[in-house]
This record gives structure tokens, sequence and C-alpha cells, in this order.
């Protein structure tokens, strides 16, 4: 599609900005691993590990010749004891509108209907355009600060021309409580005390 070539020249931008620095994971290219699932009750299921997943698409009209709207559906797990704590709109992303959208449910399936049958199902959505990029849009998805560990699907849509987006979904270790930290805090300093004294020991038997 028109926009591929923009698409390619952003992954390898991403992957070279990156180094030095944790490196950013595409997770799925549709350039490269073909075209994400149109059908939100049947949505492609994608692998998030820890650190940075990219998805990069295509979305919208693809012109000429061609029928209806290239709408993306993809399904993501975060782990338990994982959460995403952010949601970045990428630089290869281009808005052709006055916005594109982007939407996300709990669960395996997406399944608000294209003219939002059953909207009250998404966690969240978000109108998002070219100035938003290098955002964090997670906050404007009105899900909070943080997706807990589950599955979710996410619904991509552009009504204007055929655009590219990319999403980077940073996902990390839900912190311990207050509690359990200073737990664990205080267990290692036993440990360390315990190891001290039993090298003390040692020295002194061995003066003998």
């Amino acid at each position: 599609m028109k926009h591929r070539p923009i698409r390619t020249l952003a992954t390898a931008a991403l992957c070279c900005a990156t180094v030095g620095a944790q490196a950013s994971t595409v997770v799925w290219d549709e350039s490269v691993n073909g075209d994400l699932s149109n059908d939100g009750l049947s949505p492609t299921a994608l692998t998030f590990g820890a650190g940075s997943n990219a998805v990069l698409g295509t979305t919208g009209t693809p012109g000429s010749g061609s029928s209806g709207i290239d709408r993306d559906y993809f399904s993501f797990t975060v782990q338990t004891g994982f959460s995403v704590t952010s949601i970045t709109l990428l630089p290869n992303s281009f808005v052709s509108g006055g916005s594109s959208f982007m939407g996300i449910q709990a669960g395996p399936q997406l399944t608000v209907t294209p003219s939002g049958g059953g909207a009250e199902n998404l966690l969240g959505f978000s109108h998002y355009d070219n100035s938003m990029i290098g955002t964090d849009i997670l906050p404007f998805l009105g899900s909070g600060n943080a997706l807990p560990g589950g599955t979710y699907s996410v619904w991509v849509q552009e009504l204007g021309g055929s655009v590219d987006y990319g999403f980077d979904f940073q996902v990390a270790p839900v912190p311990l409580p207050g509690a359990v930290g200073l737990l664990v805090s205080g267990l290692a300093g036993l440990g360390v005390l315990r190891r001290r004294r039993t090298a003390g020991q040692g020295a002194g038997l061995s003066s003998y």
C-alpha cells in the first residue's frame, strides 16, 4: 500500500534509535508478517513480553478498485504480575483526516460492531492525530494508567485514506506492595548479617 515504504524506514529508524538503550521489539509489522485480522471476533493473537512491544499496521480505505474499510483487530496477553504501563504512538503513524480511532476491550475478542453497537463493552477508546506522535495515549483510552495482567483486544480504524500506524506497548513488572517490599528487604538484611556472623566465627576458629 502507498505508505509501506515509509513504514519500512520507520521500522529501521525505530530499531536504530534504541541502539545503546533498551531495544524495541517489533511484535507485528504488516509489511512483513501480513495483514492483521479484519474480524473483531477473531483478532490476530500476539504475544507480548516485558519491555517494548511495537505493532505496525495500515488501516483505512485502500483506494479505488477496493471495497470496504481495512479495520485492524489484534489481541495480546499480559502475564500475571506484569502490566501495560504505556501505549506510545510511534513516528511511522500518519492520519489523513481529522483523526484515527483506537479502542480496547478486555478479553480475547472485540465484540463492538463498526457502527458502535456494544460500545459499553470497551474499556476505553481514543481518537488520535499526527500531533500525538510520541505521546502515551493509554490515559486517553479512559482505562487508567496501567492495564493489569490479562488478555485484551484492540481495534484500529481510519475512515479516510489508507494510513500507517504504530503503537509501542510497554510492559513492566507490577511493583511489590510496600509491606512486601519491606519484608523482602528485611530478609535480605538478615541474610547479610548471618553471612557476616558466620564469616566472623570462621575467622575466630582459625586463630586457635
